[in-house]
C-alpha cells in the first residue's frame, strides 16, 4: 500500500497538504534522525551528529537510555554511548514520538482535550501493538509501535489544517453516523487518506504506510500485511483499555477485525487472552510512559 501520488489526490487533500507543507510540522532534526535511522548499516558517527543539533532531543535520548526501564549499572553520559545502546531503532521511536506529540497540541481548550485523548490512545496503540508483534512474532516490533504511534495522525491533521471543524465530526458520531463517513462529509476525506498523503509527503517507509491502512482489509501479497492487522488490533485494545479506565466496573464488548485475527494467526478461543494481555501491556507501558 502506498501514498496517492500529488496529481490523482482530490481536492481536499491537496489543500491539506499545502498547508501541512507550510508548517513545521516535525521538528528538522526528526527528519534527519528518521532518515538517517532507516538503514541500520548507517555508521552510528552519522546518528549521533543528527542528534547533537538539538539540545532537547539530546536530552530525551539520554534521559531514555538511563531510565530505570534499562537498569544500566552506571550512566550513559554521551550520545555516541546512548546510540550504542539503545539501538537505532529505539532512537528512531524517541524522534517519532517526539515529534508526532507536538502534531497533538491544540490551541483552544477544546482542542487540547480532543488531541490529549487521541494523543492517549495513538501511545497505548503503540504500546500495545509492540506487545502483539512480539505476542505473535509476525511483524517487526519497533516497526508496529510506529504504525500505532501514528494511525491517528490524520485526525489531528484535520483538525489543524482541514476546511471543518472536527467538533462537527464528534457530533455525527454520537448521533450515530460512523466515524469515516462523518469525517467524508465535514472534510472531503478522512483520517486514513490524511494520514496517508502527509506520511507519503514526508517520506515514510512503506512498512508504516501499509500500517495506517489499518481499517482497510491486506491484501495477500501485501508483504507489510502483519503491521497493518497489529495496528487494527491493537487499537481495538487500546479502545477497549481506555473504555475500563473512564468507566471502572463496567464492560464493553471488542470489535475485533477478523481479517486482522487471522493475518496474526490468533484463533477464537485466544482471543479473550490476547485482549486482557494486552491491556495489561498497555498499562505497563503507560506506567514506563507516565
Amino acid at each position: 500500500m502506498s501514498a496517492l501520488p500529488i496529481d490523482s489526490m482530490n481536492d481536499p487533500i491537496t489543500a491539506l497538504l499545502e498547508k501541512v507543507d507550510g508548517m513545521a510540522v516535525l521538528p528538522h532534526v526528526v527528519f534527519k534522525v528518521l532518515e538517517v535511522s532507516a538503514s541500520e548499516d548507517a555508521p552510528p558517527l552519522e546518528l549521533e551528529r543528527a542528534i547533537i543539533v538539538d539540545p532537547g532531543f539530546s536530552s530525551k535520548v539520554l534521559t531514555l537510555a538511563n531510565s530505570a526501564f534499562f537498569g544500566l549499572p552506571r550512566r550513559v553520559t554521551s550520545i555516541r554511548e546512548a546510540v550504542l545502546f539503545l539501538g537505532f531503532r529505539a532512537v528512531r521511536n524517541l524522534a517519532m514520538t517526539v515529534g508526532a506529540y507536538d502534531m497533538f497540541v491544540g490551541k483552544t481548550d477544546k482542542e487540547s482535550l480532543r488531541r490529549k485523548a487521541w494523543w492517549r490512545h495513538s501511545v497505548d496503540t503503540a504500546v500495545c501493538c509492540k506487545w502483539l508483534a512480539y505476542f505473535s512474532r509476525k511483524a517487526q516490533p519497533d516497526d508496529c509501535y510506529t504504525c500505532g504511534l501514528l494511525h491517528w495522525i490524520g485526525k489531528t491533521l484535520l483538525d489543524r489544517f482541514g476546511e471543518g471543524d472536527y467538533e462537527r465530526v464528534e457530533q455525527m458520531v454520537e448521533r450515530g453516523v460512523p466515524e469515516l463517513d462523518a469525517e467524508m462529509r465535514v472534510f472531503g476525506c478522512n483520517h486514513v487518506d490524511a494520514s496517508l498523503a502527509a506520511s507519503g509527503r514526508w517520506g515514510f517507509p512503506e512498512t508504516l504506510l501499509s500500517g495506517l491502512s489499518y481499517l482497510t482489509p491486506a491484501d495477500d501479497d501485501d508483504p507489510n500485511r502483519a503491521q497493518r492487522a497489529c495496528t487494527a488490533i491493537a487499537s481495538e485494545i487500546a479502545r477497549i483499555s481506555r473504555f475500563r479506565q473512564d468507566n471502572p466496573g463496567e464492560d464493553e464488548p471488542a470489535n475485533m477485525p477478523q481479517w486482522a485475527l487471522d493475518i496474526m494467526g490468533v484463533p477464537a478461543e485466544r482471543v479473550n487472552m490476547m485482549l486482557e494481555q494486552g491491556i495489561g501491556a498497555i498499562a505497563a507501558g503507560q506506567l514506563h510512559f507516565a
